[in-house]
């Protein structure tokens, strides 16, 4: 297989729910937010197995309350009969975050932009790959191993894995070598260095946002724009853009990371650089049909009334 590409809504359940069900020896699954009640049914189903089990979650995602603000979400995981543990305290400062969202097992590695929440599944534009290369699947086990055991995770081998803290260079060397992008993202971002490339590409960039995005997004996305940037706005009654991918002639990104300097240099992150021709080819059609569902005019989308009432994941990430 070596990779196998999916993207939400369209691919559902299918994807996940095979991967955890083909899980043999070990399953490690690190995610943001693990809610939805058939992902929770699946793990439970998992546990009862011969496998081993384990699970980090983020122990306080942004937007909610309380000193460990997903207790619910870990209950009902730690019900399944699985190891949870929460991520570990250098991912969970003010604004530092396990925000990742991969899971590993002997013989394969799935990495992609969704949490396991209904959002993911039903509402949001989201990409992931599922692959069986072996540096790859060592990688994501090693890095897993060490925030299960509350270690650092050092130098990794996966030359194609980009993992954050540490990822600003190799997200900015990647779009440095392109000669244009289409870019879906969450959130427009902060770093200074990340714009500056997109700024050098000038007209040979095209950017979907959601319509819901801060007004610190707005801002940069018109400077951006002021570089020739091509920019547009979905509304997220016809899809929410929560994916995060950089979509070049010959390479594409996939990942959690946002373009923000807590994202690349702090959090914990999970991104892949895909050169498959087939996988490539889907994506940029996929953003081409979100590109002619998205407006240029933000006022315009944002006078809707459909925009007041927000899916879950553009209040958690």
């Amino acid at each position: 297989m070596k990779y196998r590409f999916y993207m939400e809504p369209q691919s559902g359940y299918k994807p996940i729910v095979d991967f955890i069900r083909n899980s043999k020896k070990f399953l490690y699954m690190n995610y943001y937010l693990i809610d939805d009640k058939n992902i929770i049914e699946e793990i439970k189903n998992k546990a009862k197995t011969d496998i081993d089990l384990r699970i980090i979650v983020d122990g306080r995602p942004y937007g909610i309350n309380g000193s460990d603000g997903t207790e619910d979400e870990i209950k009902l995981l730690r019900d399944t009969g699985a190891r949870v543990k929460i991520a570990p305290a250098r991912f969970e400062k003010p604004n530092v975050f396990d925000h990742a969202k991969y899971m590993v097992t002997d013989n394969a590695g799935n990495i992609g932009t969704l949490n396991l929440t209904e959002a993911a599944f039903k509402k949001n534009r989201e990409y992931g790959v599922i692959t069986t290369e072996k540096n790859v699947i060592e990688s994501l086990k090693d890095v897993f191993l060490s925030d299960w055991e509350n270690k650092d995770a050092g130098e990794v081998s996966g030359d194609n894995l980009i993992i954050s803290p540490g990822s600003g260079n190799d997200i900015r060397d990647f779009i440095s070598r392109q000669k244009k992008v289409k870019v879906e993202t969450e959130e427009m971002g902060d770093d200074d260095e990340v714009l500056n490339e997109f700024k050098k590409l000038g007209k040979k960039v095209k950017i979907i946002v959601p319509a819901s995005v801060s007004s610190t997004d707005v801002k940069n996305l018109k400077e951006l724009s002021k570089s020739g940037v091509k920019i547009k706005y979905m509304n997220p009654e016809k899809i929410y853009i929560h994916a995060k991918a950089i979509i070049g002639a010959k390479e594409v990104f996939i990942g959690s990371e946002n373009f923000t300097k807590s994202s690349l240099n702090k959090n914990r992150e999970i991104g892949i650089i895909i050169k498959k021709h087939q996988i490539i080819s889907r994506i940029r059609d996929k953003f081409d049909r979100d590109w002619k569902k998205a407006n240029k005019n933000l006022n315009k989308v944002r006078g809707k009334k459909t925009l007041a009432k927000k899916s879950q994941e553009s209040q958690t990430d």
